[in-house]
């Protein structure tokens, strides 16, 4: 079977492009809810031609919608409205990460296929499998996977698998990055993200003024060219360019290379010359992350010294000269054809952005004329900006950061919507008679279910003298649907009699007939929303009586706080644990040997405390094997109680006969049908997310708590973290730091307990490894402290587990409780 070829779609235009050269299927965003929410993006109508435009190919190609942010309590008014506009317009799938949206869409829209984004954080087929036990058709696998990992997951989860290939890279796993969230108040899970990863740090502490500031997170970009065959051979049915920022020309070289390599069309010639075309319109250095394996230094995957867009290397700089009238001249000999208004981007000696201009004039060197372009081979002088050059030493590297011939190779025709059906189908009988004309217009919504409209226009008709001729021009006519809603589906003529319908009589029909059914259409539209709402509104809040519990009219319970420390973490005393009610022991990926004395120890403390597990929040295909095997021991042995992180914990607890009772912040429940999916899996508790505003929790605690008066539904309890070292990126990959004496790589077989550096903003941060993987946080943990907040939560949250080697459990516990008590 071919495989898709997916390409983005931050505009219309790049769309067009997309689709234009080679691209099976788009993805793309509306202006809300959508992880690219700084893309154009498009608007509904600006969809609704595309998806006209698409379905003109033979085969039709497809459009993905992305839905792929969380949503929060407030935002479910509209994010069902959107919901059931998408609905109506059908595109062939929707890309989603939020748990409660899917729930949404499987209950109220099924129509719309599930496509699971890579925020869901895909590692391994037990996340995979769960996907598919939820009723998603498609997941877009995490972008660390190796070859062998896509190929064990693509042939084992029983759902189609979508990998990306090509473009930019965050430097935290997908969906578990909260550094722009927590240190900018734009979340990257809410489509905000300001790329805190690309920015500058230094090494070390504030005080440490001898180190200089590198890009220790800043990701070459992901190109998968060198393995394409082998990512292929997987089995994955999509493969997926990034890039719903890019412009419509990145789109049309990006989707036209790969096209071109799938099918076979490209020579080892052709292929280094079209990187090269592509790279003049947006190149970071590139990299194949893990796709080989997970043993890949940092530098390979980092790039430490410089940012943004690079281009093709064309040459190096040979000298810096300045001539009489003061125009400053830069010679190379270029390896590509230059011509005038041509980029150029030079390396600076200090790293960072490299210094670009555009080509205004230029000449062979040693020349005194000016020309419009030249060959490849040729020693050029290009001339200067007039101000603000920086230093560019011989040596520098110099490349063509954007081509005018490129540009050129790749024209967008547009697209004319009076060129295609726009509209919905509607199947129209039309019964004429000596009488006059019956019209009868059917269209078909979600659900199958039928909409209806009829109109009559009593005025004799005569008897035709070419009756053959009528069915023609009833449907010409019919066919005529303008700027409505609709398209002319199936066509049914009744005329025994062989009557005449004037054309003017049979266009007046078909306005009011038209008319009439998008009246009905709209006002089914509005009682199916409606539906929907009330549903959403079985949360509303019941006042409740002062000081106490609605439902029994007992005393609000008091507060239960959890401790949630790791295996390897020095465990507190008997006497730190007073009024700790549970604690969640992180098991990681550990030995049950180690696990056991840890777990075994804390339990001794008191009996009555509950002690639960929790499974890692990563597991990758090398470590599925022996956490399986140690889960199903400690099952063996009795320990039940469980503590999940992501999908594929549910997954694995699930083939054991075992439901996770609590649920971690990474599982985002930001909405109360979130929190629905949660507790119909079993979940009793939910951890809240780090990111979510004081407000949007209590409104979510609100909502809960009305829940629990809905004897369907099962309302779990929410924890709230009051002190935790939150993990801004989780990362494979160490930092690459540069320090005074050349780059520093931490690779992974570096044991340096703590690498600290410095924002711009004189933020301290800390990295270290956890788990096998690298944690970046904050020097100092991030703590709630407004009772106002607090008191609307019975569930309150000691969270240990991310803590950095040092914090010692015995100081940390009496002082945060001191605070609450």
């Amino acid at each position: 079977m071919p495989h898709e070829l997916l390409a983005p779609a931050g505009s219309f235009d790049a769309a067009l492009a997309a689709f234009q050269y080679g691209a099976d299927a788009v993805y793309l965003g509306l202006p809300r809810f959508s992880a690219r929410a700084e893309a154009e993006n498009l608007s509904v109508e600006e969809l609704r031609t595309l998806l006209a435009y698409a379905r003109s190919f033979a085969p039709a190609k497809k459009i993905y919608v992305t839905f792929n942010t969380l949503v929060t309590e407030d935002e479910l008014p509209q994010a069902i409205e959107f919901l059931d506009t998408l609905d109506d317009l059908a595109p062939d799938g929707v890309i989603v990460q939020d748990l409660g949206i899917a729930r949404i869409i499987r209950e109220y829209f099924p129509r719309l296929a599930l496509h699971a984004s890579t925020q869901m954080a895909v590692h391994n087929l037990d996340g995979a499998r769960a996907l598919a036990q939820a009723g998603f058709r498609r997941v877009v696998l995490a972008r660390e996977l190796t070859i062998t990992e896509m190929a064990e997951i693509t042939q084992s989860c029983g759902i189609e698998t979508e990998v990306f290939i090509h473009g930019a890279l965050c430097y935290s796993v997908s969906g578990l990055c909260l550094f722009s969230s927590l240190t900018s108040g734009r979340s990257g899970n809410r489509g905000r993200c300001a790329y805190c990863c690309r920015e500058a740090f230094k090494c070390g502490g504030v005080s440490d003024t001898v180190s200089t500031e590198n890009y220790p997170f800043s990701m070459r970009d992901l190109c998968l060219a060198p393995v394409l065959g082998k990512v292929a051979a997987t089995g994955v049915s999509s493969l997926k360019i990034e890039g719903r920022m890019k412009s419509p020309l990145y789109v049309a070289i990006v989707t036209d290379y790969y096209r071109r390599k799938l099918d076979g069309r490209l020579s080892p010639e052709n292929e280094r010359a079209l990187a090269q075309d592509l790279q003049t319109v947006f190149s970071r250095p590139w990299t194949s992350l893990y796709a080989e394996g997970l043993e890949v230094p940092s530098e390979k995957i980092i790039d430490s010294h410089f940012i943004g867009h690079r281009g093709t290397l064309i040459g190096h700089v040979q000298k810096l000269f300045r001539e009489r009238d003061g125009t400053r001249w830069l010679r190379l000999t270029t390896e590509r054809p230059l011509e005038k208004h041509d980029g150029i981007q030079v390396e600076q000696t200090g790293g960072g952005k490299p210094f670009g201009f555009a080509v205004i004039r230029m000449r062979p060197a040693g020349g005194r004329d000016s020309v419009i372009a030249l060959p490849a081979g040729t020693e050029v002088e290009i001339a200067l900006p007039d101000d603000d050059v920086p230093p560019l030493p011989p040596g520098a590297s110099v490349f063509c950061a954007a081509s005018q011939a490129v540009r050129r190779r790749y024209p967008i025709a547009a697209v004319r919507e009076a060129d295609l059906c726009v509209g919905r189908p509607a199947d129209i009988e039309v019964a004429l008679s000596p009488a006059g004309i019956t019209a009868r217009a059917c269209a078909y919504g979600s659900d199958s279910r039928r909409v209806f409209a009829e109109t009559r226009f009593e005025s004799p008709l005569s008897l035709s003298r070419q009756p053959e001729k009528t069915q023609a021009a009833v449907r010409k006519c019919f066919e005529r649907t303008g700027h409505t809603l609709w398209r002319l589906g199936s066509l049914t003529l009744e005329d025994p009699h062989g009557c005449y319908a004037p054309p003017s009589k049979l266009n007046e029909v078909r306005r009011t007939l038209l008319d009439s059914l998008t009246r009905v259409w709209d006002e089914s539209r509005t009682q199916r929303r409606a539906a929907v709402q009330v549903f959403s509104a079985l949360a509303m809040p019941r006042p409740a009586q002062s000081g106490t519990d609605h439902r029994n009219n007992q005393q609000p319970s008091p507060v239960n706080w959890t401790l949630k420390l790791r295996v390897d973490t020095p465990l507190p005393s008997s006497a730190c644990l007073e009024g700790i009610s549970d604690i969640v022991l992180n098991i990681g990926h550990h030995h049950p040997g180690q696990i056991e004395v840890a777990a075994d120890t804390l339990r001794a403390f008191d009996a009555g405390r509950n002690v639960l597990l929790a499974l890692p929040l990563l597991t990758r295909a090398h470590e599925a094997a022996a956490l399986r095997a140690t889960v199903r021991e400690l099952i063996g042995k009795g320990w039940d109680q469980w503590e999940c992180a992501d999908l594929a914990g549910m997954q694995l607890l699930a083939d054991f006969g075992v439901c996770p009772i609590s649920s971690d912040w990474s599982l985002y429940a930001l909405n109360r049908f979130a929190a629905r999916e949660l507790a119909a899996t079993g979940f009793r508790r939910i951890v809240l997310s780090p990111e979510i505003a004081h407000n949007e929790a209590v409104a979510l605690a609100e909502a809960i708590r009305a829940d629990s008066y809905v004897p369907e539904i099962s309302a779990p309890r929410l924890e709230l973290t009051v002190y935790r070292h939150t993990p801004l990126f989780i990362s494979e990959t160490a930092p690459c730091l540069k320090g005074d004496g050349g780059t520093h790589t931490c690779d992974r077989s570096d044991r340096a307990d703590i690498l600290s550096f410095t924002d711009r903003r004189r933020r301290c941060m800390i990295c270290h490894r956890i788990d096998n993987r690298w944690i970046t946080s904050l020097s100092s943990a991030i703590c709630v402290t407004d009772h106002s907040i607090l008191e609307r939560f019975t569930g309150l949250r000691i969270d240990l587990s991310w803590s950095p080697t040092g914090i010692e459990p015995a100081q940390v516990i009496p002082e945060v409780r001191f605070q609450f008590s």
